[in-house]
């Protein structure tokens, strides 16, 4: 069995790494950033990257070029927190497409980012960077954390996430952490802000469980604001959300990695 404790991959294998896209150039910008660093690492001899929409390259464009000599194996390697229709249906749709006449390259699929340790420790270090930004000296008892995370209709996956975030919030010490679940919950972000009585806190903090910046990660910087003027007794800071991290490239790699042993695996 091959070793792959160090960075660099087989020649044979390529990666093609998949972001959402975004109507918004900045998180678009952002993604590109991340394949930079994780070019950078020289983890393979081909890596290329695409988008599932509002972007170029396309996904299918992406897996194309990854086709060069030499190519046996493409790893696809979504920049994605969880599972979900993207993963489950839309990515393995355009690699049958691409890679129907091409029965000799072999497809692994790597796991989305997910909540491993390495991903929570940065979740870590966005919330610490928005604490010290404050002036102010508050405890994390008397702090309210809010995650806002894209939801999912694999219901599986939401409860999961939710889990992991409660688990953390507890191990952090605030004195509540709640998820809402953008585009799946009964109620608006706005709507369940306010079920949580914001001013029973002295400070709440608006976490984005979000890769890059878009749509959603400045609707929530927008509530802030909002609630900045309406309870001005309640301290409302911002997290930023993932972005290029370097633990999130280590991730990356370490789900890049993880795809060749499980296919491995499944041959012996």
């Amino acid at each position: 069995m091959n070793n792959f404790t160090d960075d660099r991959l087989p020649e044979s294998y390529a990666i093609c790494l998949l972001g959402h896209g975004s109507r918004d150039p900045e998180g678009n910008q952002e993604f590109l950033t991340l394949w930079q660093k994780l070019h950078e690492r020289k983890i393979c001899r081909t890596l290329q990257y695409g988008f599932l929409e509002f972007a170029q390259p396309t996904v299918p464009e992406a897996l194309s070029s990854c086709h060069q000599d030499g190519i046996k194996n493409v790893i696809i390697l979504p920049s994605i927190l969880s599972h979900g229709e993207h993963t489950q249906r839309d990515i393995p749709e355009a690699v049958r497409q691409v890679y129907q006449d091409h029965p000799e390259i072999n497809i692994l699929y790597a796991e989305p980012l997910g909540t491993q340790p390495e991903v929570m420790e940065v979740c870590k270090d966005r919330i610490e960077q928005a604490e010290n930004i404050s002036k102010n000296i508050l405890a994390r008892s008397e702090t309210l954390l809010m995650t806002v995370v894209h939801g999912s209709k694999d219901e599986s996956s939401n409860s999961q996430i939710d889990e992991s975030f409660c688990l953390f919030g507890q191990s952090l010490g605030f004195c509540q952490t709640v998820t809402h679940f953008t585009g799946t919950s009964q109620y608006s972000l706005e709507n369940m802000f306010e079920k949580l009585n914001p001013q029973d806190f002295q400070r709440v903090i608006l976490f984005p469980y979000f890769l890059f910046s878009g749509v959603w990660v400045k609707r929530v910087q927008a509530l802030a604001d909002t609630f900045r003027r309406k309870y001005p007794d309640t301290e409302f800071l911002n997290a930023s959300c993932l972005k290029y991290h370097t633990r999130i490239v280590d991730t990356l790699i370490h789900r890049a990695r993880e795809s060749i042993s499980n296919s491995e695996k499944n041959r012996l």
